[in-house]
């Protein structure tokens, strides 16, 4: 039984180049590529160092990584497990259920693609849900980069298009059809390509003391 009040879910997989950001990498190539992806993710990582009442579960997207994703992430002290499911959506859901099933109130997914997450948001996040059926955290692209909820409200993953520019207003439709009130975080870049990459480095308000923001300007 999971006695932390609030999980946090992170959706990613191991850094390998060639298989991780492939429209970025067909700009900077795929070794780059890979690093900005690592960098990214460990910059999300960070900002969950302030949580410490909480659980974490990284969920790789490949099985046959584990044992890598086990040794990359050691130093953050996060449980390790495999998405189950056929659909980006069925295994968001499952992960939800899980972390639901063993107890935890309030259940928070966030990805690895958004370089200017922070604590701060994700407080906001946990702070939401005290008021809140819905936290969203809507991504630039019309993702979102953030969903968090009380319990399993299964239908939000359900005949969305994913990987579209419709993800985030579909799941706010879905949330509203159920009359599920919502609070929305800011939104983010989530960086796929090259065009989100530039787009993000330019930008002023973007984090610019992080490894990663020095990494990006070498590009």
């Amino acid at each position: 039984m999971n006695t932390s009040p609030v999980t946090f879910i992170i959706f990613g997989r191991y850094p390998q180049p060639g298989r991780v950001k492939t429209r970025l990498a067909a700009s900077i190539g795929n070794e780059a590529a890979a690093d900005f992806y690592r960098l990214c993710a460990e910059h999300t990582f960070r900002q969950l160092s302030p949580f410490q009442n909480s659980s974490v579960h990284f969920y790789c997207s490949d099985p046959d990584d584990l044992p890598k994703v086990n040794e990359w992430i050691a130093p953050y002290l996060f449980s390790i497990a495999a998405q189950t499911g056929a659909s980006l959506g069925e295994r968001m859901m499952n992960a939800f259920d899980s972390s639901f099933r063993q107890g935890s109130k309030k259940v928070i997914i966030i990805g690895t693609d958004a370089p200017d997450i922070s604590s701060e948001i994700l407080q906001s996040s946990i702070d939401a849900l005290d008021t809140f059926d819905i936290v969203i955290g809507p991504a630039l692209d019309g993702g979102y980069y953030l969903l968090g909820m009380k319990q399993l409200h299964g239908d939000l993953f359900k005949d969305i298009p994913w990987s579209t520019e419709d993800v985030f207003q579909k799941t706010i439709e879905k949330a509203h059809s159920h009359n599920l009130s919502v609070q929305l975080l800011p939104p983010l870049s989530d960086i796929d390509t090259i065009e989100d990459l530039t787009a993000w480095r330019n930008c002023p308000k973007s984090i610019n003391v992080s490894e990663l923001f020095y990494f990006v300007k070498k590009l």
